[in-house]
C-alpha cells in the first residue's frame, strides 16, 4: 500500500535488490548473516538536502525487533543508568550499570560529558536488566582536562561527528591521537576557543548553534519519519559520509535528532558541494551484503559483526536474529585499501 501511495504521489523509492541477484553472490553464500538479511529488507527514498547535506531516508519491508528500547538520555532522565570513571580516571574505560528493569541501548559515538573528561562511546551497548559495573570502552574528546567536574557522567545529547565515530569504531591503536587531532582540526576551522580542546565546545559557540538550528529547521520540514523509517544515509558534497539503520522505527526516531544536529555541525565544518544522488546512498547499503564479516561477543547483551574490506568500515549489534544497530563509514583513502565489489550493481528505481 505504501509503494501505491508513494508512486501517486510521485516519489521514487528504490529497492537494494531485485529477484534477479545472482545465485552465486556473498548473499546467498550467508543467507544467515542478519546484516545481509536486513540489507536485503531495505528500501531508499528521495533524497533531502540543505546545502552540503543531504539525508536519504531507509524504509524497511520488514520489522523483525519491535522492542522500545530505553536509550541514554531516558536512562539519565529518570536516573536508572550510572556512568563513571573507573578506579578514579582511566582514559580509555568508563563503568556503567543498569538500574532500571528495562534494556538499555546506548550508541557508539554518544558523547559522555562530566567526570574528568568528556569522553566518545567506542561501540554499541546493549545492557540487560540489572548489570553492574560494566566495563566500556571510550576515548577521550577533551584532553585538555583531568579535574573532576561531576561524580558520574551526564549527556549533552551530543553525538560525534562522522569522522569522530569512524575513528572511534576502528579502536585502533592510533584512535585515540586520531581523535584528538580531529577535535583540534574542527575547532581551529570553525574558530571555536577551547581552553580544554573540547569537542562539546564546537556545539555552544553562538554562531554554529545559529546554523545548526536553521538547519535542523530545514530537515524537519522536508523529511518526515514514517513508521517504516529505521535510519538514513548521509551525504556531504556528493558522497556518502555514514549510515545508521536501527531495530526499528521507534529506536531511530529516539536518536534521530542527535544524527541531525552531530551532521550539521560536519556540514558548516565541511565546505564541498554537492548533493549525493538516491542510487549512490543504495549502492554504498547493496555493498554490505557482500562482505565478509567477523564475529564477537557484544560488551553485554547481543554480539557485533564487523567488515573492514571494500573500503568501509561496518558494525552491527545483533541480538538473537535482529540487528540493533547497524553503522558504516567509508574509510579515508590513505588509511585503506579500496577494493571493488564483485557483486553486481542494480540501479533500478521502484516507481
Amino acid at each position: 500500500m505504501r509503494k501505491w501511495i508513494l508512486a501517486a504521489l510521485g516519489i521514487v523509492v528504490l529497492p537494494l535488490f531485485l529477484p534477479g541477484w545472482r545465485s552465486g553472490s556473498a548473499e546467498l553464500r550467508n543467507p544467515a548473516n542478519p546484516v545481509v538479511s536486513l540489507v536485503r529488507t531495505l528500501e531508499v527514498g528521495p533524497p533531502v538536502s540543505c546545502g552540503n547535506l543531504t539525508f536519504v531516508p531507509v524504509y524497511a519491508r520488514r520489522i523483525a525487533d519491535r522492542t522500545d528500547y530505553v536509550t541514554l538520555e531516558e536512562a539519565l532522565k529518570t536516573r536508572v543508568v550510572e556512568i563513571t570513571e573507573v578506579d578514579g580516571g582511566r582514559v580509555p574505560q568508563v563503568k556503567i550499570s543498569n538500574l532500571s528493569k528495562s534494556v538499555l541501548f546506548l550508541m557508539a559515538g554518544e558523547i559522555l560529558s562530566g567526570c574528568r573528561q568528556d569522553r566518545i562511546l567506542a561501540q554499541d551497548v546493549l545492557l540487560a536488566p540489572g548489570t553492574r559495573n560494566l566495563i566500556v570502552p571510550v576515548y577521550c574528546v577533551e584532553q585538555g582536562r583531568w579535574t573532576a567536574h561531576s561524580a558520574a557522567f551526564t549527556s549533552k545529547a551530543n553525538l560525534g561527528t562522522y569522522r569522530l565515530r569512524a575513528k572511534a569504531a576502528e579502536q585502533a591503536p592510533a584512535a585515540q591521537s586520531r581523535i584528538w587531532e580531529e577535535v583540534r582540526s574542527q575547532n581551529r576551522d570553525l574558530g571555536v576557543a577551547s581552553g580544554t580542546s573540547a569537542y562539546q565546545d564546537a556545539y555552544d559557540k553562538e554562531e554554529n548553534k545559529q546554523a545548526i538550528g536553521d538547519i535542523e529547521k530545514k530537515i524537519s520540514r522536508e523529511l518526515r519519519l514514517g513508521d517504516d523509517v529505521v535510519g538514513v544515509v548521509i551525504g556531504l558534497g556528493g558522497r556518502a559520509v555514514s549510515v545508521d539503520i536501527f531495530a526499528n522505527a521507534g529506536l531511530f526516531k529516539k536518536q534521530w535528532p542527535k544524527i541531525l544536529k552531530s551532521s550539521a555541525l560536519s556540514s558548516i565544518y565541511e565546505n564541498r558541494g554537492g548533493e549525493l544522488s538516491q542510487k549512490a546512498a543504495a549502492d554504498f547499503l547493496r555493498s554490505f551484503a557482500g562482505r565478509e564479516y567477523g564475529r564477537r561477543p557484544a560488551l553485554d547483551l547481543g554480539y557485533e559483526l564487523e567488515s573492514a574490506e571494500k573500503g568501509a568500515m561496518v558494525k552491527a549489534l545483533v541480538c538473537g536474529t535482529a540487528v540493533i544497530h547497524l553503522a558504516g563509514f567509508p574509510q579515508e583513502a590513505d588509511r585503506m585499501k579500496v577494493v571493488e565489489s564483485p557483486e553486481p550493481r542494480m540501479p533500478v528505481f521502484r516507481r
